[in-house]
């Protein structure tokens, strides 16, 4: 590698180099960025961060953003990284579900055995589309807290069984 002495500049071939990696760089990083998901019905489409903490020895946690819409039923769920990228796609139907992490898929009869596996523990599914709704809805050892719904945040928690939960959600607006 050859040091230019201060105040003198690099021949033009130098810098077009320097220019060709930054360039590169971008089209790289811009390449990873994963695209959006289109909302089918507003009304049931919702993006914004979540945060999960499993009150075990040592406790396992994840934060992620997230773009969800459909139903307890049939939907789709994203978990992305601060950056953009994809980390986890969930897509369920009646019929069963499909978990898929790069290029691992996993499918499953079960929403609720995948979102635990995803999460490290088991979430209310059907009470936590009526949360996102802002409505109260009960679900066995978890405690939910809508008082900030409006400004789009929820939190909920689990005593039972253990190990405890604690869910954040912070809604986009």
């Amino acid at each position: 590698m050859k040091l230019w002495p201060l105040g003198k500049e690099p021949p033009c071939n130098g810098r077009r180099r320097v220019l060709a990696l930054a360039m590169s760089c971008t089209l790289l990083a811009t390449g990873c960025a994963s695209p959006r998901m289109m909302p089918v019905d507003d009304k049931a489409y919702w993006s914004g961060r979540m945060a999960i903490q499993v009150l075990k020895a040592p406790p396992e946690s994840l934060s992620a953003s997230f773009e969800l819409q459909g139903s307890a039923q049939a939907g789709e769920m994203v978990l992305l990284s601060p950056i953009g990228t994809t980390l986890a796609r969930l897509e369920w139907t009646p019929q069963g579900a499909r978990l898929s992490q790069g290029q691992q898929q996993v499918d499953s009869p079960s929403l609720q055995r995948l979102g635990a596996r995803l999460t490290g523990t088991e979430l209310p599914i059907a009470a936590l589309f009526e949360w996102l709704a802002g409505r109260p809805a009960e679900a066995p050892g978890w405690q939910v807290d809508l008082s900030a719904h409006a400004q789009g945040r929820i939190n909920a928690e689990r005593r039972e069984p253990s190990p405890g939960a604690v869910l954040r959600i912070a809604l986009d607006r």
